[in-house]
């Protein structure tokens, strides 16, 4: 590998080549640009060289604050990978239904043809990552919440695996196990787990059953053990007070915990039959939370550095009071995603919802995540609601 002074970094750039903090550990890949944060927490790490292989060439970015405003407008490239990311994630809903289908008709799951789709799940992520962690705008009343929360979780599991670095065969083991999650489920009236009554003591015996049985059913299919150990304990918590057998932190693997804050947070995103869903800001807050009681602290921050601050989809308020959407997000800067932007600063529709990129020494700044009843009133005032 080759070195590169800290000092000779651009502080507005995108690098042809992934750059790396040591020999084991990437620190920036060609799709997240150099930004001035990073040079600082790397001083601040005192780092003076960081490495790369071959010798990467920088193409410098425009910041808001340079252009004093001027906006930048989507692609159709970025139309284009928006449009297969959606047809990609309805794709696979469909083939979860049909899983779970033959599951309830007495089917065991097929662990070839389940690995086969993690597999296109893991090469979508390193091609259409932002566009598929637009959870929130995955909804459809053809859907069933059962299915599309699955789906949900795997993708974030494995966008959490790629930020961890998991080599490919245990991003495969996760993956399996996101999209399996809820197998056990099946075996249990649907209604339940959907009611907005008071349960019965047997009633919530039974809910509490379904880790166990999915665990079992995945075992008697011959999946990996990690995997079906996953499904079993994906509703513990760190105190001990999940379930099914109420185990603490240090005896839950890493897999069930990162399943465990990946489908609690796709839960808290999405519509679900019996309770409104938040912005990702607003799930994120929950989450963190609950950090040493349901979740494990390591866990969240992957979380946070996968998703930021302000994950895709969040509507936010600027300090001008003009409104955008974040449709990016870099891990370096979690504070400072790229916007599209929908209102000026006089409440003017932006037709073009150009691109924002903000950053830490922009005059504007972002003020507020916008709160689920103002999403609403926003989304009434847009062309076509």
């Amino acid at each position: 590998m080759n070195e590169i002074s800290v000092e000779n970094l651009p502080n507005q750039a995108f690098s042809s080549e992934s750059l790396f903090l040591d020999d084991g550990y990437i620190l920036i890949s060609p799709d997240t640009p150099v930004l001035p944060g990073l040079k600082r927490r790397l001083y601040d790490w005192n780092f003076k060289i960081i490495k790369a292989e071959g010798n990467p060439e920088f193409t410098e970015i425009i910041s808001s604050a340079e252009t004093e405003g001027i906006l930048l407008k989507k692609n159709g490239a970025e139309s284009e990978q928006e449009r297969e990311a959606a047809e990609f994630f309805e794709s696979l809903c469909k083939f979860v239904a049909k899983l779970f289908k033959s599951y309830q008709e007495g089917n065991e799951p097929k662990l070839n043809l389940i690995s086969d789709q993690v597999k296109k799940l893991l090469q979508m992520t390193k091609t259409h990552k932002p566009w598929l962690l637009n959870l929130a705008e995955y909804e459809s009343n053809e859907i069933d919440y059962g299915v599309s929360q699955s789906v949900k979780t795997a993708i974030l599991a494995i966008a959490m695996s790629d930020t961890l670095k998991l080599p490919a065969h245990k991003q495969i083991e996760l993956g399996l196990a996101a999209i399996l999650h809820r197998i056990g489920s099946m075996q249990i009236p649907q209604d339940l787990f959907y009611s907005e009554q008071a349960l019965t003591p047997e009633q919530k015996k039974s809910i509490t059953l379904f880790p166990v049985l999915g665990f079992r059913s995945l075992k008697n299919a011959e999946f990996p053990l990690p995997v079906a150990l996953a499904v079993l304990e994906h509703r513990e918590n760190i105190d001990g007070s999940g379930y099914p057998r109420g185990i603490t932190g240090d005896k839950i693997s890493l897999y069930g915990k990162l399943i465990a804050v990946a489908s609690s947070y796709c839960a808290a995103v999405s519509k679900r039959p019996f309770r409104n869903n938040v912005d990702g800001h607003s799930g994120m807050l929950d989450l963190i939370r609950e950090k040493g009681r349901k979740y494990d602290e390591k866990v969240l921050r992957v979380l946070l550095l996968t998703l930021t601050v302000y994950p895709i989809g969040t509507y936010v308020r600027l300090t001008d009071n003009s409104v955008g959407v974040v449709a990016e997000t870099n891990s370096a800067e979690p504070k400072f995603p790229v916007l599209r932007m929908l209102f000026d600063a006089k409440g003017t529709y932006f037709a073009d919802a150009p691109l924002l990129h903000t950053a830490e020494d922009d005059e504007v700044q972002i003020k507020v995540a916008l709160s689920r009843t103002e999403v609403e009133a926003l989304k009434a005032k847009l062309p076509n609601s």
